[in-house]
Parts: structure tokens; C-alpha cells; sequence
């Protein structure tokens, strides 16, 4: 059984090292942690392996520091997945001076319970601290899991340490101890917890490597806003929520490119993004449908509202001051200005999808262009003749 052990634990943790080091690869900085911790903690269990080659003591020493190293990655590894601060001079310090301890332990004092309680107390205290910090910064199930798995590992660890070393104390020597009731269970928990702990933190690392990737996937890389594919899958999640519909235009844009480049362009199309993110209001959502294009969607929201949000949003683009982004003395339209046009429209019973309603707001977006651009066109409604630009409501023909 004990040569069984001997041989499972370390391969288990090497698989576990590795495959955390390969989804690191794909921009998971705690798999990064994850990975090494168990590599060390492959190469601690493989220690006994080498006896024959090691003198008890050095054998001893380098199993410590490889288990506090292991400990020290993992603590690391929860930090990071938690978004906490790394603490890692404090926990270097810290695991600097419990090594030394150790070392005094297994070289002067000879002191193999002494040395194994300080390793135990060690890894018990890193762990520990980072699931402490981590607690109240959960975000689903799979945090939970680990977080529950990792007290499991600090009870295992502490419990042993007090029956076999306090109350049945079950070693004394070096000899004593590979052939001890502690040593066999601490394997037999170690092949059971170092599964969990893994699979654990492995489901949790790869669901937000998923997750990070399906976000990229679905958002814009110039604004940061949703694209289309983010706009249809945040409609999905929200079911059948009625509201407005708004489509954005900026106005002479290709004329804007074409005058100005392209960097003084993207920069056009950032600050009316980063306009329209500042000011939506709660529950609403936007995303850039291609190019200078944009739709809105507001949920539960009179069709007047969304108008005047609209409105409030086209003067605020008008008035930005273009000079910081290359516009320096060159003459920007007929009025100085880089405006933006917007259609309107509200939610109808017959329709079979929301694509319906954009179609709609498409058309109003349409009718402002045609009225002179910069304005802001409400569906289904003549537009009349306007001295200066404003929100067009017009009849409803619809």
C-alpha cells in the first residue's frame, strides 16, 4: 500500500501541474499558480523515492521546502482567482522564517515531530490566510466548491496533527515515521483531498477561461462595448423584456475618415462609446453593431424617455471639443461640429422578435438622416421641417 502511494501521489500531481501550466497558456494567471504548486507538491511526494541517494536529513529538509513551496503557489493561486492583493513579501517572509524553524528542527535539534508540525502548521497558515481573504469575494458555485475543498485540506492537516502527534503520538525517528499510522494517512488523505482540490480548482480556473474567451468573443475590441453577438445573447438572457429600441449613427463619418484618417477616426467612435456607456441609465445596455453604428436597448421604457435619453446623448456629442483627437484647424461640416443621428422605437405585441423593433428604429434613424442629420427621429411619424436640430415626434402612421 505504502509503495502504491508512493508512486500515485507524485504522478497525479504532475498530471494536475501540467495541465494547470496548459490552460495557464491560454491567459489564466492563476492556473499559472496552480501549476507549479503542484509540481512542487509532485516533487515533495517523490522525495521518499530517493532515499537511497539523500541523507535523512537533506532528504528531510528539501521534502520541507518543496511542500511549503507548493503551499506558498497555492495560496497564491486563490488570491489571484479571488482578485485579492497577493501579499507575496508578507507570505515569503513568512514562509522564509517557518523554513528556518524547520531547518533548525531537522539539523540541530534532530526533531522529526518538531520539523513536521512546523511544515503542517506552515502550509496550514498560507492556505488558510488565503481562503480567509477570499471568503466574501465569491461569485458562483465553483468558488464555493474550492473554497469549501480548501478548509477540507486545512481540517485534514490539523486533525492529523493532533491525534498523531498530541494525543496517539505515532513516530519519532525517521524510520519511525514512514512506517507510521500518520505517514500512511496522511497519504491515504492526500490521494483522495489532492483529487478534489485539483478537479475543484480546475473547474473553477477553466469555467472563467471560458468565460473570458466567450466575452472577448462577444465584444467590441475598439470600445469594449457588446457587438452583435453580446446583444444577442444579452436579449436571450433577458427573455421576453419589452423597452425601447434606439439606433445610432454618427453622421458623415466615411467624410470624417477620409479628411482626417483613420486614428482621428477610432477616436470619434471611442468617445461617442465611452458617451453612451457613462449615460446609460440602469438596466440598459448598448452595443456597436459595425462601424460607426450603434443600438440601445432600454428595457421597460416609455418611448418619450428613451427620446429625451437620446436627445441628451446627441448634445453632449456635439458639444465635444474634437482639437485633443487631430482636429486642429481643419474645418469639421458645415457647422464645425462631428453630430450623430438616433431612430426611436417602443416595443408592439405583434412583434416576433426584438430584431423587429430595431427594424423600426432603423427606419426613424433613416428619417432623421433625410431631415438634415443631428437629430434625434421617433418611429412612424412625418417629420416636419425644423430651423435648428432637436427630437422630431411625428405622427404615428404605425
Amino acid at each position: 500500500m505504502d509503495s502504491n502511494f508512493a508512486f500515485l501521489l507524485p504522478v497525479m500531481m504532475l498530471i494536475f501541474g501540467c495541465t494547470f501550466l496548459i490552460v495557464g497558456r491560454f491567459g489564466s494567471r492563476e492556473a499559472k499558480l496552480w501549476g507549479p504548486g503542484y509540481l512542487f507538491a509532485a516533487a515533495a511526494f517523490s522525495v521518499p523515492l530517493f532515499d537511497s541517494l539523500l541523507a535523512e536529513r537533506t532528504a528531510s529538509a528539501i521534502a520541507d521546502a518543496l511542500f511549503l513551496l507548493a503551499f506558498f503557489f497555492y495560496s497564491g493561486a486563490m488570491l489571484a482567482r479571488f482578485k485579492r492583493p497577493s501579499y507575496f513579501w508578507l507570505r515569503l517572509a513568512f514562509a522564509g522564517a517557518m523554513y528556518a524553524g524547520m531547518l533548525y528542527a531537522a539539523l540541530v535539534a534532530a526533531s522529526i515531530p518538531a520539523e513536521f508540525l512546523l511544515n503542517d502548521l506552515a502550509c496550514v497558515a498560507l492556505l488558510g490566510f488565503a481562503v480567509a481573504v477570499s471568503l466574501r469575494h465569491m461569485r458562483h458555485a465553483a468558488d464555493k466548491l474550492l473554497l469549501a475543498v480548501s478548509g477540507l485540506v486545512i481540517a485534514d492537516i490539523v486533525i492529523r496533527n493532533v491525534v498523531f502527534v498530541f494525543i496517539v503520538p505515532s513516530y519519532g525517528g525517521h524510520e519511525d515515521f514512514i512506517s507510521s499510522q500518520y505517514a500512511f494517512t496522511m497519504q491515504a488523505a492526500a490521494s483522495i483531498l489532492v483529487l478534489m482540490f485539483a478537479l475543484s480548482a480546475l473547474a473553477a480556473t477553466t469555467l472563467d477561461t471560458i468565460a473570458a474567451h466567450r466575452d472577448a468573443a462577444e465584444r467590441d475590441p475598439m470600445t469594449g462595448m457588446l457587438n452583435r453577438r453580446g446583444f444577442d445573447r444579452m436579449v436571450g438572457e433577458r427573455g421576453r423584456v419589452e423597452g425601447a429600441v434606439i439606433i445610432c449613427d454618427i453622421d458623415n463619418f466615411k467624410w470624417v475618415n477620409d479628411t482626417f484618417g483613420h486614428g482621428p477616426g477610432d477616436e470619434v467612435i471611442r468617445a461617442f462609446a465611452e458617451m453612451l456607456q457613462a449615460r446609460m441609465p440602469e438596466g440598459g445596455f448598448a452595443a456597436r453593431f459595425g462601424g460607426e453604428e450603434f443600438v440601445i436597448f432600454l428595457p421597460a421604457t416609455p418611448l418619450a424617455s428613451a427620446a429625451d435619453f437620446a436627445n441628451r446623448v446627441r448634445l453632449a456629442f456635439a458639444a465635444i471639443d474634437r482639437k485633443p483627437i487631430g482636429f486642429d484647424g481643419e474645418p469639421i461640416g458645415s457647422d464645425g461640429k462631428i453630430t450623430a443621428s438616433f431612430g426611436v422605437a417602443g416595443a408592439n405585441p405583434a412583434d416576433h422578435s426584438l430584431y423587429e423593433q430595431i427594424a423600426r428604429a432603423d427606419k426613424a434613424l433613416y428619417a432623421a438622416k433625410e431631415a438634415g442629420r443631428n437629430r434625434v427621429m421617433v418611429e412612424g411619424e412625418q417629420p416636419r421641417d425644423m430651423s435648428s436640430p432637436r427630437v422630431v415626434s411625428v405622427a404615428r402612421g404605425c
